[in-house]
């Protein structure tokens, strides 16, 4: 042991600057690993964290889309009382905008906005809420309230939260009270869950109970166990009337797995479910085992290139009796060494990336502590990889005569020499496929910011207001704003539009044919602020917002559904008339179709959400400022958030950009552990070739003619490397743009491109390494051989 120490010490004073680089390679590599496997293990283990996850579905219909995920009320207690294999079951409404809540302090009024969801009392139960404060039942009584700590930390400090009071400065859907009591305060739950750190209270006891026919809830079942599911369904499916619900005679219930939900890619911008895409945690899977084996591969190709300066040494050593064994051991047990160590060294940048947050394309927490058995997993894959990476170097080095080498010469089999020019090909396929794939991902995410939305979404700010401020004092806040002459006109919705892939639905008759639509609230010039020009009738009047009856605007596509024609009757629940037609609008992402969306005005409902058109050329700061004075002389507590459409619509694809994101830094890694590669394989190279470049420059040979020569052969390995990648490439994009409703085409030109990346950075640093060999004095090169 002591032998084996006093050469790895050797080894690090002598090769300071290999054994640099092979430790900061491996070490970045190690660190890219480890951060890869915690966000993929962070959407694996989706909604694991409550100790009920085995035993809790989520109830929904055989029928694709919204219509099969949001339930009537009525229905869904229908389920939960439908079998005694149901423990406990809650629905959740998940459309509640954020509720502007006050609380006293000091005698003064705070304002906040937060979210809130209303639920049954048995939600506690049903995932098994952390309760740090409180009664976990307290739900039961409709006046409290369960607060998650952050919210509870955020209004009351320090200070027991069980027992203050917090006054709704609105409405909360169901509830005919303001007034508030903490009942319980609840931990926190991690971001890998479908439940919200938010408000929870009780839905009123008796509201739309025995309604069948308005879809706004979803509904999560506790089982006693997972086996009786199958049981549930059947009995539930051959006993209960569908046409309550207007369902067709094919549709019946079904039970999800609380586990699965994630993965079911049902709601990519995660206003009602947190969706992922498993071919996305896989791919990042493969990525975080490419970086590792172009990592060892670098590590394999580093170690080699250093046989020339350590064939002396090593074979001085077996003429006094080391065996080849005792030798390569001792190898295999330096390269094991250097390998744990870059991998202590990843830990130390992965803490570094984690505290100062410098990945925000990671969901996932990075605290090391709370991610050990990963850490440790990696430990041994470091392990794994240091040995396996250290087998064909320390062979290859004990593998020559002494008495040859000690007389100053050795030879390079030509196996070896196909063995490196794999192994460098394979961090070639892996570099080209990172790049190729980070280009279209880019060029999709900019596809789709491009893409006409039918409105226009430039110089809008958005500001959500309380339903008690829209009601009481809407108008004049419109007029406060445009008293500043930056701002042309203020419209309002129900909801945020664009910021979402789902809406209110609702389904109607038009001329005697069923249509399903996202149903739209709408001020009457909602359509002129936001850019929406009319293709068929008229526009909203001021007088359709004040009547009784509902007037709709369609678009394109819920027309040429059921041939929808200005001046038609809709019948549903909402009534009225269709006045005019607009082109393809789309207020959800690209990854869905085309979507049927009626605007409507003339509801009762308060329109909370304000579209504020500023003017070319408007000070942005100077419109936020007069914004916000607005808002302060209206009521000085309430939070002001004042968002503008773009950064809205960034959100809609923060999946995408995440990805985005990802791709690019992890394809600019491996294209500098690769770039590493090939300075250990050229290094190798020069060394072996000094006496021939020696010979060439003799003979005449020029500088530029000797580093034609060199890098003619790497130019046929990324030459054949790229005719490998090209078919890989053009498959795994063409299956992963299957995902979008709206593509970009598949461009020849990008893979040219990432071809001219990898030569030109190949060339370069072939260049740059071999040209000292080059320029050498031959004399002094045959004089060393």
């Amino acid at each position: 042991m002591k032998t084996i120490l006093r050469n790895f010490l050797s080894v690090l004073r002598r090769f300071r600057m290999a054994t640099f680089l092979n430790v900061a390679g491996l070490a970045v590599a190690f660190a890219a690993f480890i951060v890869i496997l915690i966000q993929v293990n962070y959407e694996r283990s989706f909604d694991r964290c409550h100790p009920t996850a085995d035993r809790v579905f989520r109830m929904e219909l055989t029928e694709a889309g919204t219509f099969g995920l949001i339930m009537p009320r009525a229905f869904v207690e229908s389920v939960i009382q439908s079998s005694p294999h149901i423990e406990a079951g809650t629905l959740i409404y998940p459309y509640n905008p954020a509720i502007y809540f006050s609380v006293v302090e000091d005698g003064k009024k705070v304002g906040y906005r937060e979210l809130v969801q209303t639920c049954h009392p048995d939600i506690t139960k049903v995932f098994d809420f952390p309760i740090i404060e409180g009664d976990r039942d307290c739900l039961n009584d409709p006046e409290k309230v369960i607060l998650p700590e952050s919210i509870a930390r955020k209004m009351f400090g320090d200070q027991p939260a069980v027992g203050k009071a917090i006054h709704a400065e609105e409405d909360v859907e169901s509830k005919d009270n303001r007034e508030y009591t903490v009942g319980a305060v609840y931990k926190d739950f991690p971001g890998n869950t479908q439940m919200r750190n938010l408000i929870y209270t009780a839905i009123g006891e008796t509201y739309q109970r025995d309604n069948f026919k308005a879809s706004n809830y979803v509904c999560y079942l506790l089982l006693d166990n997972p086996g009786s599911v199958q049981t549930v369904v059947d009995n539930f499916n051959a006993n209960f009337d569908f046409s309550k619900i207007n369902k067709k005679e094919d549709v019946h219930i079904r039970l999800t797995p609380l586990t699965s939900v994630y993965y079911m890619n049902e709601s990519q911008d995660g206003t009602i479910f947190r969706s992922g895409n498993k071919e996305v945690s896989i791919l990042l899977f493969f990525i975080a085992l490419l970086i590792i084996v172009v990592a060892g591969i670098n590590f394999t190709n580093f170690n080699t290139s250093l046989t020339p300066m350590r064939i002396k040494s090593i074979n001085t050593q077996k003429v006094l009796g080391s065996p080849d064994n005792v030798l390569r051991r001792a190898l295999l047990i330096e390269a094991a060494i250097i390998s744990l160590f870059a991998w202590l060294v990843s830990l130390f940048i992965v803490y570094l990336l984690g505290s100062a947050g410098t990945l925000p394309f990671i969901e996932a927490n990075l605290n090391i502590p709370d991610n050990l058995p990963i850490v440790l997993l990696t430990g041994v894959v470091a392990l794994v990889t240091g040995i396996i990476a250290g087998l064909y170097p320390s062979w290859y080095v004990t593998s020559f005569p002494p008495a040859l080498v000690l007389k100053g010469s050795f030879g390079l089999s030509p196996s070896g020499r196909k063995l490196r020019t794999v192994l460098i090909g394979v961090q070639y396929i892996v570099s080209i496929l990172l790049i190729i794939g980070a280009c279209f991902v880019r060029l999709q995410n900019s596809y789709m910011r491009d893409y006409s939305l039918g409105f226009d979404k430039d110089q809008i700010a958005i500001v959500s207001l309380s339903s008690d401020i829209y009601v009481k004092s809407h108008e004049t806040y419109v007029n406060r704003l445009k008293e500043f002459s930056g701002i042309e006109d203020v419209a309002f919705s129900l909801e945020k539009v664009g910021s979402q892939d789902g809406y209110s639905t609702n389904s109607c008759s038009i001329k005697n044919n069923d249509l399903r639509f996202f149903m739209i609230f709408v001020s009457e010039n909602f359509l002129r602020v936001m850019g929406i020009p009319m293709e068929e009738g008229r526009d909203f009047f001021p007088a359709d917002e004040l009547s009784e009856t509902p007037s709709y605007i369609f678009n394109r596509n819920a027309k040429q559904a059921v041939n929808i024609e200005a001046g038609d009757k809709l019948e549903s629940w909402a009534s009225g008339t269709i006045v005019g037609l607009v082109g393809d609008v789309k207020f959800t992402s690209l990854r869905k179709g085309e979507n049927n969306i009626g605007f409507v005005t003339g509801m009762p409902y308060p329109l909370t959400v304000s579209y504020i058109r500023l003017k070319a050329g408007t000070n942005i700061n100077d419109a936020v400022s007069h914004i916000r004075k607005t808002m302060a002389d209206i009521d000085p507590a309430y939070p002001v958030d004042i968002e503008f459409y773009d950064a809205v619509f960034n959100e809609l694809y923060h999946k995408e950009e995440n990805l985005r994101s990802l791709i690019t830094v992890f394809s600019l890694l491996a294209i500098i552990i690769s770039l590493v590669g090939v300075f250990g394989l050229v290094v190798f190279d020069t060394q072996y070739r000094r006496k021939e470049i020696g010979i060439r420059k003799v003979h005449g040979a020029t500088i530029r003619e000797i580093l034609e020569m060199l890098n003619r052969s790497y130019i046929y390995i990324v030459l054949l490397c790229f005719a490998l990648s090209v078919p890989l490439a053009y498959y795994g994009i063409k299956k992963w743009l299957e995902s979008f409703a709206y593509k970009t085409p598949i461009y020849w030109w990008v893979f040219l491109l990432a071809l001219a990346i990898v030569l030109v950075i190949t060339i370069g640093t072939v260049t740059f390494q071999s040209w000292r060999t080059a320029s050498t004095n031959p004399v002094n090169s045959l004089k060393s051989e």
